[in-house]
């Protein structure tokens, strides 16, 4: 019934062929049993009338299913009605049409509530369809217009930056998949046959023709519709990253532990307890060791380059750093990665020292 534009979505076809069996089997029931003792209509009959209405098949082609249904079970129960008491029969069908009533009104209902949840809009029916394949849903993508099965990189961003990414886009020679689900996110996907899109530069491009304002996010390359998902969520995780620290670009692999770190409140919790309320003890609060510790990891461990960032002397620097030891009790060497993550958490509000915390 859908021969100028049939549908092949997996989901449809399944829900399609689970109807008509349901459906025979519950005439045949209410036949045997009558209408009230054959118990709940199937709701694999309900389903069906729903999928039609998000596929947009005419509801006068979903309700003539269910009379060629009903008409071909009519037909059977004739061509065996030799030798059955009229009154019997009269009742079996009675019944029949009882129920097949019930469930146009059934399915008319199913049908219009899932027309007025539908998305109104193209850019909506395109989100609800990404949305749908993001969460593994077997649909249909060719709406999207864009090929799931190259390699992909993810972006999340700002709505207000979609004339910039259609530029990098166009400047990548790669195709692009834009959605806004929401007036303060933008959906990005960059996509090309030829290979992996190179995140280092699209962050080069981004940071030199984006603006501060304007936080993105990136994924790190991935293949195929599996790759899709993981680089979506990725860029998603670099969105949250390049909010927190207010950095315009950051990309998935430089913010990877820290997402991770950030949705771990054991862990959060492990290093508050273990780093920052010792380094709180001093008469700041511990600000002085932080900060000189923040410089000395931005500049790579580097002393003489963390003395110059601070404007003091690399002694000074040498002697704050024999405090975050002696307040640690432990070699500097040994924690250093712990401790920037700790830092880095406090930064982004993950963790912070509450005063009636402090030693």
């Amino acid at each position: 019934m859908e021969r100028e534009a049939p549908v092949r979505d997996v989901e449809y076809l399944e829900s399609l062929s689970a109807a008509v069996h349901s459906g025979v089997r519950y005439g045949i029931e209410v036949l045997a049993v009558g209408e009230e003792r054959a118990g709940e209509m199937p709701l694999a009959l309900i389903v069906q009338a729903r999928y039609a209405a998000r596929h947009r098949i005419p509801l006068e082609t979903v309700l003539r299913r269910y009379l060629a249904a009903e008409k071909q079970l009519a037909d059977i129960v004739l061509e065996e009605a030799a030798g059955i008491d009229p009154c019997q029969l009269r009742a079996a069908v009675g019944a029949q049409s009882a129920a097949f009533e019930r469930l146009l009104a059934v399915a008319t209902e199913e049908y219009g509530r899932e027309v007025r949840a539908r998305p109104a809009s193209h850019e909506a029916r395109l989100v609800e369809r990404a949305r749908r394949l993001l969460a593994g849903e077997l649909v249909d993508p060719s709406i999207l217009e864009y090929d799931l099965a190259v390699h992909h990189l993810g972006l999340l961003a700002p709505a207000g930056a979609r004339p910039l990414l259609r530029r990098l886009a166009a400047e990548l020679d790669c195709r692009s998949l834009l959605l806004i689900p929401s007036p303060e996110e933008l959906w990005a996907w960059l996509g090309t046959a030829r290979g992996p899109v190179d995140p280092a530069a699209v962050r080069a491009w981004l940071s030199s023709k984006g603006e501060p304002e304007q936080p993105i996010g990136i994924g790190e390359p991935k293949r195929g519709r599996d790759g899709w998902r993981l680089t979506h969520e990725q860029a998603r995780a670099a969105l949250w990253v390049a909010r927190e620290k207010t950095t315009p670009v950051v990309e998935y692999t430089d913010a990877a532990l820290l997402a991770s770190f950030g949705r771990d409140p054991l862990l959060t919790a492990s290093l508050q307890e273990r780093y920052l309320l010792p380094l709180a003890s001093g008469r700041d609060g511990g600000q002085m060791l932080r900060a000189t510790l923040r410089s000395y990891f931005q500049a790579g461990r580097n002393s003489t380059s963390a003395a110059a960032a601070l404007g003091v002397s690399r002694q000074t620097v040498a002697n704050r750093l024999q405090a975050v030891e002696r307040c640690l009790d432990q070699p500097l060497d040994r924690c250093a990665d712990a401790l920037q993550a700790a830092l880095s958490l406090e930064e982004l509000g993950r963790i912070s020292v509450p005063r009636d915390s402090l030693p």
